[in-house]
């Protein structure tokens, strides 16, 4: 028996470098035929879902200095994450998130944040079992807080974001998602319950990377 070189061996086939264009065509394919793209339209979806702004976010514009703004990472007093519910008309999804903490100390007064995320997407390419969209959403948030043992003011914050989401079916009731895109975060004098910060304009354009923005839902019929 002859021993094999450390070469590789030459491709005896040679159609086979087409293998993989053959399947983005496939795939293609699939995205322009609308009567195998998969179909929401009319159906309501109750899941959980992670915001872009529930990632975190870095101050890059702060009254307090420059050096502040690129060193601190503040606590949010409630991660923008929670129940979604999502109602499609056509392409166009309509969609909620609301989420809610308390901490409830026997002798002090109770530390409550909550908030209320609302935007829209669009399916932009619609697949077998994927479609990709394309959104906005606006969200708001109030908390307080102990200072020393005494109930703090009530503190709002605003955010905006821009999901690119991607949602795939593993049944026809069942997906799960994923997001990335650009965040904007208001921070007033007060601290913003949605990033922890204050005095600040906090803006990131990567937001979910390949760990941010997850969600699932269930789609009734």
């Amino acid at each position: 028996m002859k021993a094999r070189s450390g070469r590789l061996a030459p491709v005896r086939n040679r159609w086979l470098w087409l293998a993989p264009w053959v399947l983005v065509a496939g795939l293609g394919s699939g995205w322009a035929a609308p009567a195998m793209a998969h179909n929401v339209d009319g159906k309501l979806g109750v899941g959980f879902e992670e915001t872009l702004t529930a990632i975190g976010s870095r101050q890059w514009f702060s009254s307090q200095g420059a050096s502040a703004s690129l060193t601190s990472r503040p606590v949010p007093d409630i991660p923008a994450s929670g129940l979604a519910v999502r109602r499609y008309f056509g392409n166009l999804g309509v969609e909620g998130i609301v989420g809610f903490v308390s901490h409830l100390p026997s002798d002090l007064p109770a530390e409550l944040a909550t908030f209320l995320s609302v935007g829209a997407l669009y399916n932009v390419v619609r697949a077998p079992s994927v479609n990709l969209a394309i959104g906005v959403r606006l969200m708001g948030s109030v908390a307080r807080s102990n200072d020393g043992g005494v109930a703090g003011p009530w503190r709002f914050g605003m955010a905006a974001e821009i999901p690119i989401r991607i949602e795939y079916f593993f049944s026809p009731n069942f997906a799960v998602a994923g997001a990335v895109g650009p965040t904007l975060a208001v921070n007033s004098s007060g601290r913003n319950p949605l990033t922890g910060n204050s005095g600040s304009l906090d803006l990131a354009l990567t937001h979910g990377e390949f760990s941010g923005g997850i969600g699932f839902s269930y789609y009734f019929d």
